[in-house]
């Protein structure tokens, strides 16, 4: 017993002695100790401990870093964010629409001729329709709309559905593939208006901006997620794509909406998610965006028959880290060219990998960015002169611009059009659509798809098979039911490969092949 409580009172000695020296070393430094504690000290929030550097220099004025906390009793601040969220996500919901698909897919069986295919089997050929579904955005009153070329590439019907639930039919006006943006035109009975949000300027974008990402997850319409831009210009080359990167929840139906900054500016096209295994198609932290300056281009290119050209260098660069940059001995910014394409305008100008750039065209250069929208702005023909660093010297290296190489890849409407017409004069036909009368005439109901062959020109391709009279039902087993689609039809044919069409004449129906490019 006594042996217990001598060893209690020498622990509560030397504990007494170990604050007694902790006290006297803190004495009169601005720092929270046991003895705060103990007295009931509050905690100053932000306060942080001294370093030992300063410390060690009396003569130092410190000054603690203080955190302003905030007033969970007036949260005026918290109020303003959200009401002002709230009211961007109702001011640019409005110009977003649903963008559904359908495609008709033909299918082709071997069915047994009786229940167990003793007297064999005969083809059956039938269709159905496939649906789509994707987002789009509307950027001008009279009813263009940007989407991802992807959600209409080979569709055989597009329907637009409005915010207050209204269905229209759509035109697909052009597309380029390469950058997947398209343009849409809402067709309508009248002139009328619709909301339309403005296209920004991406490059102003900046790394942490808010942005909302608006559009129809799995059918979900009008879904607005919000997040930030977690990155820029994933890829740092002129002659590549590039995207914003954002935290925003992006799921499959959300492709072609608007990915918006806070002043309600269209800044990118929600373009796809990125996951990183493999069958997994749903978001997993990292969605994508064309930058909605490139979709500028497109649509003016598209809708206003604007010339889509980009200047291009051939070269992939990246922003110099502060570390290198020090090794290095720069002091002013300047970028890394990391690659240079093969027989491209600046691999013929000496511009070589490991170069660094430090201005163009006597601008200097603080961002890998401003070198790409500088090339960019180039016309074909036009010079540029680049200040490089390398290995240590310096010196002034001039490149002609080059047309970038994939400046011609639009694909319009327009043209397949031309392409189709063109081609039914050269097979000699005039065709036409039927009126209500004429179907009478034909036993034909409302629903069936044809046209009318109303003239064939003499000795034409055309006359070795066709007659005037003759009914146009299909191309390729795909219905036609005006000549507009008879049109379309015939612009997308692949060229030097037979393809199929389908008439009747006097009840009886028949096939003939066209081969176009031969």
């Amino acid at each position: 017993m006594k042996s217990s409580l001598a060893s209690a009172l020498r622990f509560t000695i030397a504990l007494s002695i170990a604050l007694a020296v902790l006290w006297t070393v803190t004495r009169g430094q601005d720092r929270y100790t046991f003895f705060d504690l103990l007295a009931g000290k509050k905690v100053i929030a932000g306060q942080l401990p001294l370093p030992v550097a300063q410390a060690a220099q009396p003569s130092a004025t410190v000054r603690p870093i203080q955190a302003k906390p905030i007033d969970l009793n007036a949260p005026e601040i918290l109020q303003q964010v959200n009401d002002a969220m709230s009211q961007l996500a109702a001011g640019v919901v409005p110009s977003v629409v649903t963008v559904d698909t359908i495609k008709r897919v033909d299918v082709s069986e071997m069915v047994p001729v009786d229940p167990y295919g003793f007297f064999g089997y005969q083809r059956r050929d039938r269709s159905y329709s496939s649906p789509g579904l994707g987002s789009g955005v509307i950027v001008s009153g009279d009813g263009y709309v940007l989407t991802n070329h992807h959600v209409i590439a080979g569709v055989d019907e597009i329907q637009i559905t409005t915010h207050d639930g209204e269905k229209f039919p759509a035109e697909w006006i052009g597309s380029d593939q390469k950058r997947d943006v398209a343009v849409l035109k809402i067709r309508t009975e009248d002139k009328r208006m619709f909301p339309s949000i403005a296209l920004g300027d991406s490059g102003k974008v900046r790394v942490g901006e808010m942005v909302m990402a608006i559009g129809n997850p799995f059918g979900l319409s009008e879904t607005v997620t919000s997040g930030i831009i977690s990155a820029k210009q994933r890829r740092l080359s002129d002659g590549e794509n590039e995207y914003f990167q954002v935290d925003a929840v992006i799921n499959p139906g959300n492709s072609g909406g608007p990915l918006v900054n806070a002043r309600g500016e269209v800044i990118g096209l929600n373009v796809a998610i990125f996951t990183g295994q493999q069958d997994v198609h749903v978001w997993q932290g990292i969605g994508l965006a064309i930058p909605a300056n490139e979709a500028r281009e497109v649509y003016e290119a598209i809708a206003h028959g604007k010339p889509l050209l980009r200047g291009y260098l051939g070269i992939e660069v990246a922003d110099l880290s502060p570390v290198i940059a020090r090794r290095i001995g720069l002091t002013s910014g300047g970028v890394l060219v990391r690659q240079v394409a093969e027989k491209s305008p600046a691999a013929v100008a000496g511009i070589k990998a490991g170069d660094i750039v430090l201005s163009f065209d006597e601008r200097p250069i603080q961002a890998a960015e401003e070198v790409l929208d500088r090339i960019r702005s180039k016309k074909a023909g036009e010079s540029a002169k680049l200040e490089v660093d390398r290995k240590g010297t310096k010196s002034v290296i001039e490149a002609t611009a080059a047309l970038q190489p994939d400046s011609t890849t639009l694909e319009l409407h327009s043209n397949i059009v031309q392409s189709g017409q063109a081609l039914v004069k050269e097979m000699g036909l005039v065709v036409r659509n039927l009126s209500a009368q004429e179907r009478g005439t034909f036993n034909l109901e409302a629903t069936t798809p044809a046209i009318l062959i109303q003239t064939v020109t003499p000795d034409s391709p055309a006359a070795r098979n066709l007659r005037a009279g003759d009914l146009i039902h299909a191309i390729n087993r795909t219905p036609v039911r005006t000549v507009d689609d008879f049109h379309d039809l015939l612009g997308k044919l692949p060229q030097g490969k037979p393809s199929m069409m389908t008439l009747s004449r006097r009840g009886q129906l028949f096939n003939a092949y066209l081969s176009p490019g031969q």
